[in-house]
């Protein structure tokens, strides 16, 4: 907001009749005027306050619609999970009492309608409607879950023939806040700056919450990015929900920028994914024309068609086009707060909230004039995604971990398919162990042909090269697997399974028998779990070593990066180690007991080439100016997943931090000119770790910390003369939306212990890309000369990634500097780069960038 603007609006403010700010919404400010069952409690009468005085909290509105299910027939409420904070997910189904006798039958005819191999024994044109409509699931937009509470109470009260009509032909999934945990951290701070005369001026703090705002979930991840990947626990009841309904149409609910005005999909017209059939944009446009009579009757600005995208497959209103659902967006210009002064006048909460309101009972009423069609489109859906299927060349994808093993990301990767409705058959294995089976199938020929195809694909080629998201996300190389086209000869060669009808079995860890005269455990370097189990380790104060050298010991090859727990001074004996390795919770390891510390090849147990590790203290930067996203995986990776919660500090805390207690320090992409570069300087020089990943290297290059050359960032094109009209959009196909490129792989460098491979895909985003360094040691990951494995890329962006740094080191002084030029934790899933960023955490401080030289004396 420039100065003039902000002058104005405060010399308007003093002119504003103070009726405005002290007028109170009514329920008819907001629904249709009909009669309602007063059995039924009003949200006011409940609440203590009308809808958009206050923002509620997610307490008062599961209490709210507990009390719906409780005084109206229409209504029954069901848990589908809980929060990192231990808040219920629920969801309400709301329909005709005659509909609530018959839901299980409902459901089942559902289920039939979308199986193409079945026939339909029933008369589809009766069939109910399903309608999933979601709120907030980012929690500081808040004008979705408000409007839940009017929408819930409309349909559980209302006592008129159309809302009659209206839920005999549909079925309602109302999801009143599918954020819980970020929607109590932005309530609290709106409710706690809201003033008794509301001060709508942009300055004022109740439109700046603090740092991390309640757009995320507990641990910070964009739950809207999390429909395909399933991170996080809101994510995997919600999928879960979504396909035991299979819903016609689901609604989305969100907000955007204050001087916005109103948006609903479609969206851009050539971001369209191409896995999406044309009939889903033709059926997204007719339902749009319901929002645009509702919004010109109440003379509500709107736009259709602009900013917004319907490309990638994990976002809460694009996953439903890839199965057989409508998905629709809506984007409220946000009040922040209970009243903001914008361009187009005062943006008060209530209106927010009516708006939304609005677009939700328009798509019902579009829902229940459309449905029989909804319901024929979400039949064909499936019938002609199996006649593509059966004319494809491709007749399936086989994959399995590296290791040969059920490793973690294997197995994660094989839920993440079930929970899709993904049909996953094992392959003959040589072994009859029902976990040794390690080669898995997922053949084509089946209903979820389109989003299995989704999956794993590369694509690389676009209608347009702008995306409002990433652009790649081939899931099997983002978990770090090998995999594999089967053309119809191959997958008649496989020999498949039948296929899983449930989770596989999570394997036990192989702990070797107790030998009386046992000299050291090793670990051999592969395996997810590892860097969990050192963890653990090092919490028992037990010392490890890692190899620095492969070797041989007692018939076993071990590689650089294995793990050695000797009985040597240890504060613990055998059987107690014993013990804590079994309370470890790993089981992707893989452990040997070893009798004698001499070896017949490589460096012997005592050797120098075993590098006693120190444990990780480790500090996570955190503030305003950072990455929210990029911070709440560093600490879900360190908390979650190796049970080693790092030190969160705010920059100005930082700046003022004894750490002489922490020797990591990790600083993700952000601006850092409140950080003290002289601090970071020093615990450098003194022994610490710093880990930097995307912008955090220019800063770092930019403070001196590090010498590293930065690759020029592609500028547009300034010969001749393009139309002014094209700027924008010149300007951001030069962006790097999210891709996968090929990197290779320094399998002796610490950084990359674990890994089996020369090359892997990971994930690369931004402009962020380093030269080489002239030392030949210090590039450890290196982007492959033709990177690109998929997605979109620029020609401009080739010089910049061809042969750039992926990961890179640097020493200063006693410490270390370990740069990764993109996000190897994005967004949690990609397990295929999380073993580098561990690597860094853990083995950090043993990487070396010139060689040591020892004279003897």
């Amino acid at each position: 907001m420039n100065t003039l603007f902000r002058y104005l609006v405060v010399l308007g403010l003093a002119f504003l009749p103070k009726e405005i700010f002290a007028q109170k919404p009514t329920l008819d400010y907001y629904l249709p005027a009909v009669t309602y069952d007063p059995a039924v409690p009003k949200p006011a009468d409940f609440l203590g306050y009308e809808v958009g005085e206050w923002h509620v909290s997610p307490d008062q509105l599961l209490a709210y619609m507990r009390e719906l299910a409780r005084t109206s027939k229409r209504v029954v409420l069901r848990e589908y999970g809980c929060t990192h904070e231990r808040r219920p997910l629920i969801y309400l189904i709301i329909t005709s009492p005659e509909n609530h006798q018959q839901l299980d039958e409902i459901r089942l005819q559902r289920r039939q309608l979308a199986d193409p191999t079945q026939n339909i024994a029933f008369d589809s044109t009766a069939l109910p409607a399903v309608v999933m409509m979601g709120y907030s699931v980012h929690g500081n937009e808040a004008s979705g879950s408000n409007a839940a509470l009017l929408v819930a109470y409309y349909l559980a009260a209302a006592q008129s023939t159309q809302v009659e009509k209206l839920l005999q032909k549909t079925v309602v999934l109302l999801d009143p806040c599918l954020n819980p945990d970020g929607l109590q951290r932005f309530s609290t701070w709106v409710n706690s700056r809201r003033s008794k005369n509301l001060m709508p001026d942009p300055l004022h703090e109740e439109f700046h919450e603090p740092w991390p705002g309640g757009r995320t979930n507990h641990y910070w991840f964009d739950l809207n990015r999390d429909w395909l990947a399933i991170q996080q626990p809101e994510s995997v009841g919600r999928v879960e929900l979504f396909h035991e309904w299979l819903p016609n149409v689901l609604t989305d609910h969100h907000e955007m920028g204050s001087q916005a005005t109103f948006f609903f999909q479609p969206g851009v017209p050539s971001r369209v994914h191409p896995l999406t059939p044309a009939l889903n944009q033709q059926l997204t446009a007719r339902i749009g024309e319901y929002y645009a009579r509702a919004l010109s009757e109440k003379k509500v600005l709107f736009f259709s068609e602009e900013n917004y995208d319907d490309f990638y497959y994990g976002k809460g209103s694009t996953y439903p086009d890839v199965n057989g659902c409508i998905g629709i967006l809506f984007e409220q210009a946000s009040s922040r707060g209970s009243a903001q002064e914008t361009n187009h006048g005062l943006l008060a909460f209530p209106y927010t909230i009516r708006n939304q309101v609005i677009a939700s009972l328009s798509t019902l009423t579009a829902v229940s004039d459309l449905r029989i069609e909804l319901n024929k489109y979400l039949r064909n859906f499936y019938v002609s995604a199996l006649k593509e299927a059966r004319e494809s060349k491709v007749k399936g994808y086989l994959f399995s971990d590296p290791s040969n093993t059920m490793s973690r990301p294997l197995y994660e990767f094989i839920r993440l398919l079930l929970r899709h409705r993904i049909r996953v058959h094992p392959a003959p294995a040589s072994s009859q162990d029902k976990n040794d089976k390690m080669t898995w199938v997922v053949p084509i020929e089946q209903p979820q042909y389109r989003l299995i195809k989704a999956i794993f694909e590369r694509r690389t080629t676009f209608e347009d090269s702008i995306f409002y998201d990433i652009s790649a996300w081939t899931l099997p190389d983002a978990f770090g697997l090998y995999w594999a086209e089967l053309d119809e000869s191959a997958l008649t060669l496989s020999q498949i399974d039948k296929p899983l009808k449930q989770e596989p079995e999570l394997p036990a860890l192989a702990l070797p028998d107790t030998i009386t005269d046992l000299y050291a455990y090793v670990v051999d370097a592969e395996g997810y779990d590892v860097p969990r189990l050192l963890a653990a380790l090092h919490r028992a104060n037990i010392r490890v070593m890692v190899a620095q050298r492969p070797f041989e010991a007692e018939g076993q090859a071990f590689r650089q990066g294995s793990l050695l727990i000797p009985l040597d001074r240890q504060p613990l004996d055998a059987a107690v180690i014993r013990q804590h390795i079994l309370q470890s919770g790993v089981y992707d390891v893989k452990l040997r007991a070893l009798r004698n510390g001499l070896t017949p090849k490589g460096p012997d147990l005592g050797s120098p080439n075993f590098a006693v590790l120190r444990p990780p203290k480790v500090v996570v930067v955190t503030g305003r100016e950072m990455n929210t996203t990029e911070v709440g995986e560093v600490w879900h990776l360190l908390d979650v997943h190796y049970n080693m919660p790092p030190l969160l500090v705010d920059v100005e805390r930082f700046n003022n931090l004894d750490l002489g207690k922490y020797n990591t320090v990790v600083l993700v992409s952000g601006n850092f000119n409140r950080l003290s570069s002289e601090k970071v300087k020093a615990f450098v020089a003194a022994g610490g770790t710093l880990i930097v990943q995307g912008t955090a290297i220019r800063w770092a290059k930019n403070a001196g910390i590090v010498p590293w050359e930065l690759r020029s960032v592609p500028r547009p094109e300034e010969s001749g003369r393009r139309a002014y009209a094209n700027m924008e959009e010149d300007a951001r196909a030069l962006q790097l939306p999210g891709t996968i490129m090929r990197a290779e792989l320094d399998l002796t460098h610490p950084l990359t212990y674990g890994y089996r491979r020369t090359f892997i895909p990971i994930f690369a985003s931004g402009d962020v890309f380093v030269q080489p360094p002239t030392s030949p040691y210090a590039t450890p990951v290196l982007y492959h000369s033709q990177p690109l494995l998929a997605g979109y890329m620029h020609r401009q962006h080739h010089a910049m990634v061809s042969g750039a740094a992926a990961a890179v080191v640097h020493t200063s002084g006693n410490g270390r500097v370990i740069g990764f030029c993109t996000n190897p934790l994005f967004r949690g899933f990609w397990y295929g780069t999380h073993r580098l960023f561990a690597n860094a955490v853990f083995l950090g401080h043993l990487i070396r960038t010139n060689a040591r030289i020892i004279e003897e004396k």
